[in-house]
């Protein structure tokens, strides 16, 4: 499969950013906030397949940020009323740690992608073991390093990770992908969901008690649910 991204440098001080974003934009994925620490992404076969794509893009362009602008995909009233607890939703960032990305630059860098008018077309060959499985359990072992950090600001998830991190979310996805529909016609009320914070990075109170964000992949097809 192909992917099309338009592709920007941005320039910022002394630095030099290079930002993916895939068109089209995808259509029906939301990025929603539940509170100041959660949140959920949610979305129906077609676009949870994107974005299991652009997942697996996200985990060999170690150079690139991936911009996907899903807060212009307007929240409905069952996620407003349900989940989110702002009026709009978020848009998504993925990168890896290795590009020592400063969020406080983002509003400056998405201010000159919005003004730009150099930009470039790069088509991406998406190529994944579809029988690929996760390592999960040493995302229980604190000297790991390989953790996803979970960051939210100007409107805008940050993802930041690494290859195995975007690998086994892309297979997340797939798997919630492939379950959600036959799980929701044949229980109506449930949906297939993957915790995606199983792979953040461990942090303790002063009790010892795990803190950080909850974040989940759930499946959502609101003309299936006709809400």
């Amino acid at each position: 499969m192909k992917i099309t991204f338009r592709k920007y440098e941005v320039k910022l001080g002394s630095r030099t950013y290079k930002v993916l974003i895939p068109i089209p934009d995808i259509e029906d994925l939301y990025v929603v906030s539940t509170d100041a620490t959660g949140a959920v992404i949610l979305g129906n076969e077609c676009s949870l397949e994107k974005f299991e794509n652009i997942l697996t893009v996200a985990a060999t362009n170690k150079d690139s940020i991936i911009f996907i602008p899903s807060r212009k995909n307007e929240l409905t009233e069952y996620l407003l009323d349900r989940w989110s607890n702002k009026d709009n939703g978020n848009d998504l960032v993925l990168l890896h740690h290795t590009i020592q990305f400063k969020r406080n630059d983002w509003k400056a860098i998405r201010s000159l992608i919005r003004k730009s008018k150099n930009e470039n077309i790069e088509e991406i060959i998406v190529t994944k073991d579809q029988e690929g499985t996760r390592n999960l359990s040493k995302y229980w072992y604190r000297e790991h390093k390989d953790y996803l950090d979970i960051k939210e600001q100007y409107e805008t998830l940050f993802l930041i990770g690494s290859k195995e991190i975007f690998v086994n979310i892309s297979i997340d996805s797939r798997e919630v992908r492939e379950e959600g529909r036959d799980l929701y016609v044949s229980h109506p009320g449930y949906h297939a969901h993957e915790h995606i914070d199983y792979y953040e990075r461990r942090k303790h109170n002063k009790d010892y008690k795990d803190v950080g964000w909850s974040l989940c992949l759930d499946f959502y097809d609101r003309e299936l649910w006709k809400r």
